[in-house]
């Protein structure tokens, strides 16, 4: 048996491309890195729309029973939806570390997207209309409200309390500029853990942690974590 897989989860709506870099970095500093895709992410609209939360579970719990073969621990790393995910499957005897990137309690920072639509219109930023436009039509009313309902169950389980012994190896992640994730979510999550978190929060960036600025330092201290 090989001492420790770690497994990456991406975000709503996203694919792998969301955390290929962090994927690729750790490989690089030989640690045994995993990845999946999703149910319905990565394909169409109709695709996404017909995917329930459930089927994400199952994805995420079907790859901890795979590597489980051939691994005595496992470190689940999740982003945004990613970290909801984590959290929902936390109790499994083999996750005994776990790492938060952007991950939402509190959704949208209000202030930071009326700065980046206002960018986007009247500056004409190409890359930030693209941004928020592109995420309105490509996401739909049914993938949302499986989103939602992953969300509200993850506060409730988050209120019941992490399994106690997870508690000094948890390592949250956040951007403070996150547009999606109101960056004070961090602080909820670490609260309810009883503060013996890890909790790292960056100056600026975006709710692509790994795709913006903060992304090495980001790599650095999950490598640090997982390591120490």
């Amino acid at each position: 048996m090989k001492k420790r897989a770690v497994l990456i989860i991406h975000g709503f709506g996203g694919d792998e491309h969301e955390i290929l870099y962090l994927h690729n970095y750790l490989e690089q500093n030989q640690v045994d890195s995993f990845w999946i895709r999703l149910t319905g992410h990565g394909e169409n609209k109709e695709s996404f729309s017909k995917a329930t939360y459930q089927d994400w579970l199952n994805d995420v719990e079907s790859k901890i029973k795979k590597l489980q073969k051939d691994y005595e621990n496992i470190t689940c790393i999740g982003f945004s939806m990613g970290g909801l995910l984590t959290i929902q499957l936390s109790e499994h005897y083999l996750i005994d570390q776990v790492v938060l990137c952007n991950t939402p309690i509190y959704l949208y920072n209000i202030s930071v997207i009326t700065s980046d639509l206002v960018q986007a219109i009247f500056a004409k930023h190409q890359e930030k209309r693209a941004y928020y436009f592109g995420s309105v039509r490509e996401t739909s009313f049914k993938a949302c409200f499986q989103f939602l309902t992953l969300l509200f169950s993850t506060k409730k389980k988050l209120k019941i309390g992490i399994k106690d012994d997870l508690k000094d190896n948890i390592l949250i992640l956040q951007n403070k500029r996150d547009e999606t994730t109101y960056y004070k979510s961090a602080t909820y999550i670490a609260k309810l853990c009883d503060f013996r978190v890890s909790l790292n929060l960056y100056n600026g960036g975006t709710h692509q942690l790994f795709l913006s600025e903060n992304k090495e330092n980001a790599a650095k201290d999950i490598l640090k974590f997982i390591t120490a």
